[in-house]
């Protein structure tokens, strides 16, 4: 079926018949398809079974907040003077100036609700809050105009003895933005200027380097376009900027890997005919099933993503299947057709001629490593498996970071405005872990209903992690002298005098009141492994004060970024022992079938794995050692198993049908190194290519990619210039005719 398919598009006619109908179908999708939404949202990303996932539910449609928090952060070290009090009111007094036309819903600070000084003010007196709730989304216009002016006017008070930044969930979901709003433009000219670089240095010619990005390119808008109409018309599909721009350097680095190993072949082609019609179609016969079996590999772990617990893998599976899928399909009908049209021209300057053909030199460094390799396969087996056997140690005591804040880059506001408000409040402040109990219809707020909730409340307190609980009996928590008895006199004599107090504590209860809100805030960074721990403590300590209470509770739930964080890492736990295994197995069988056997599949994979393992460990060294990295993302070790996987496998299938063909043809050791010969130069390019497209998201300001380009781009090299060099033809040679087991037809040639 391939073959007549190769035959068709690279007919007289076939080929321009191809090209056309890629560039009106093209065309078409992208003038007509939607715009891409992404979110930002982190419940976006966690199943719905997801306690915490509940808790936000119930916190949207029981306690609807007065808009997103803005946290504005004053501090003085020596102590806010008398000035910082009246520079302080100063803002106050612009925001409620400002309140409409800046879509301010509430504003909570010192001036307006004296009773909450404990929690605005600093134990030491040096550090002072005002919270703010503008309204609207993150990805609204007019939420962004207003936080940006909030924070342009409050900069102004700004002194050398006087600190003042502008955070809070609303800052900090600003700065996501902005900086996710960066990925695609940089990202895509980073990468193309390092792949035409580097085709330029490899193919010196213009044309045939061209190609390939605009291949690619024309690929990527119709993927975009694609997934924009699924995203728009279903809830299946969840973008956010981080996906979006590892489908680009994915796309890029597989894409142009696939056109390098097409052109590469009908170079080769081109020097035994003067027909590029007959040198494309010899190509595509010798090469189309690895190409496409390479596309494969992608596409099913891709597809395999989508029985994921979290979305964020869910939704990246699907982001870049789709793009694998169109790019294999360019690779089998495009690509050749543009070549087929190019002809020898493609490669001008350097324009391959007919009846040029040579045999490989083994003087070339492949054929130097080659002879290497095949002399002494056991002392290059044990030496590079002991190296990158000591790599895999850096794994040893290395801690993933829950944190967006880690992710940002050091200097944004939302960062600095948490590290002022950590040095002189518990940390917890910034992130509160919310409580929701449903105290049912039958339940009524009174005395004795109040005593029952400040109970559950004093033993979620006694916790040695908690500094403070906030509910609607202590409103401003148990530091301040207001209680449940001031809070019910306050609800029922309906005091002028008592009204901040009454407003303060509707925050905690819902409508109908049967649904009652905590917030727990925790002493240490509500981020750290500690802090997470302690989420399941806290479910299973409130599931056993509501046992022995009075209270008639049908349900409870733990929310809060804190909790999001425990469930993000339950769930990436599971799919770490589900998905990963899955993924190898789906890639081994696809080596099966395409070369014949099961023993050459086994060790390949397990020199992926071993390659993976030594990539962390060296990654993790030098982020620690290098880039003064404490953490790793959380992600890091799930998606660097999937690309190196993967995009690595291309290598291995192309190595090995290499090997496959010229084993048919030759004894084995002249195989190998007629193979190191003929691939080596092709896979080492598309290697470096590989390497240098992730090694594009370094140069973006967040962490997470930064983390995952190094990463990938360190094991594709490795994996290039040692694995597929050295280690592959290592075990071909020790293992002899057994590569093919169970089927021996290709060893027809004794070994020399």
């Amino acid at each position: 079926m391939l073959t007549n398919l190769f035959t068709s598009i690279t007919s007289k006619y076939g080929k321009w018949i191809t090209v056309v109908t890629w560039l009106v179908v093209s065309v078409l999708l992208i003038t007509s398809a939607p715009t891409l939404k992404e979110s930002t949202q982190a419940t976006d990303w966690l199943p719905n079974s997801a306690e915490s996932t509940q808790a936000f539910n119930i916190s949207i449609e029981e306690f609807p907040q007065p808009g997103l928090p803005i946290i504005i952060v004053i501090r003085n070290d020596n102590g806010l003077s008398a000035s910082d009090y009246t520079q302080t009111r100063n803002i106050d007094t612009w925001l409620e100036n400002n309140k409409e036309r800046l879509g301010v819903q509430n504003i909570v600070s010192l001036f307006k609700t004296p009773e909450a000084r404990n929690e605005l003010i600093s134990p030491d007196e040096t550090t002072m809050t005002i919270i703010v709730n503008v309204s609207g989304t993150p990805t609204e216009d007019k939420f962004q105009e207003s936080v940006k002016e909030i924070r342009d006017y409050v900069s102004q008070f700004r002194s050398d003895r006087l600190d003042l930044e502008t955070g809070g969930p609303a800052g900090m979901y600003l700065d996501i933005i902005s900086v996710f709003s960066q990925i695609d433009g940089l990202l895509l000219i980073v990468t193309i200027i390092l792949v035409l670089i580097l085709l330029l240095v490899i193919y010196r010619s213009p044309i045939v380097a061209i190609v390939p990005l605009l291949c690619v390119g024309l690929v990527m808008q119709v993927s975009l376009s694609i997934i924009a109409f699924i995203s728009e018309n279903t809830s299946f599909l969840v973008v956010n900027g981080q996906s979006r721009g590892v489908m680009t350097v994915v796309l890029f680095g597989s894409g142009t890997d696939y056109c390098l190993f097409i052109a590469s072949r009908f170079k080769e082609e081109l020097k035994r005919t003067s027909s590029s019609i007959q040198a494309m179609r010899n190509t595509m016969k010798g090469i189309g099933g690895a190409v496409g079996s390479a596309g494969a590999t992608i596409i099913i772990a891709s597809a395999i993503l989508l029985i994921a617990d979290l979305k964020s893998y869910q939704s990246m599976g699907p982001v870049i299947g789709i793009a694998i899928i169109i790019m294999t399909i360019a690779s089998l009908t495009l690509v050749p057709a543009i070549l087929t049209v190019l002809g020898a021209k493609a490669f001008w300057p350097f324009t391959p001629k007919p009846n040029t053909d040579k045999q490989p030199d083994q003087t070339t460094i492949y054929g130097k490593i080659g002879n290497i390799v095949l002399k002494k396969p056991i002392f290059t087996l044990l030496t590079t498996g002991g190296v990158l056997g000591i790599f895999i140690f850096g794994i040893i005591g290395s801690e993933k970071s829950f944190d967006q804040l880690d992710s940002l880059p050091q200097n944004t506001e939302s960062v600095r405005s948490f590290e002022l408000l950590r040095q002189g409040f518990s940390p917890g402040l910034l992130s509160p872990t919310n409580v929701y109990v449903d105290i049912n219809q039958q339940n009524h707020l009174n005395p004795q209903i109040a005593s029952e909730l400040d109970t559950i409340a004093l033993t979620i307190l006694e916790h040695e992690l908690v500094a403070d609980v906030y509910y609607f009996g202590r409103p401003f928590g148990f530091n301040s002298k207001i209680d449940k008895h001031i809070v019910l006199e306050a609800y029922q004599t309906n005091s002028i005098e008592l009204q901040p107090i009454t407003e303060r504590s509707k925050k905690f209860i819902s409508f109908n009141q049967n649904l009652v809100k905590y917030e727990v805030i925790l002493n240490i960074n509500p981020y750290s492994s500690e802090a997470l721990d302690f989420i399941p403590k806290l479910r299973n300590t409130l599931s056993e004060s509501l046992t022995t209470s009075s209270l008639i509770v049908s349900n409870s739930y733990v929310g809060g970024e804190t909790a999001e964080a425990y469930d993000t890492r339950t769930a990436a736990d599971r799919d770490t022992y589900l998905v990963l295994p899955l993924i190898l197995i789906s890639i081994g069988i696809v080596l099966v079938i395409l070369l014949k056997s099961l023993v050459a599949p086994l060790y390949l994979l397990m020199t992926i794995i071993f390659t993976y393992f030594s990539t962390l460990g060296l990654s993790i060294f030098i982020f620690k050692n290098i880039f003064n990295q404490d953490t790793v993302t959380p992600g890091l070790a799930f998606f660097l198993f999937i690309f190196l996987n993967a995009l690595g496998v291309d290598y291995n299938i192309y190595l090995m049908s290499r090997l496959k063909e010229e084993s048919s043809k030759a004894p084995l050791d002249i195989a190998v190194l007629r193979t190191l010969a003929l691939t080596g130069g092709v896979i080492t390019s598309a290697g470096l290519i590989l390497a240098g497209t992730f090694s594009a998201l370094m140069s973006l300001p967040l962490q997470d990619l930064f983390q995952l380009g190094f990463a990938v781009a360190i094991g594709v090299l490795m994996d290039t210039f040692i694995t597929r060099t050295l280690i592959v033809p290592s075990l071909v040679k020790l293992l002899g005719k057994w590569n093919w087991w169970p089927t021996r037809k290709h060893q027809k040639v004794p070994i020399t």
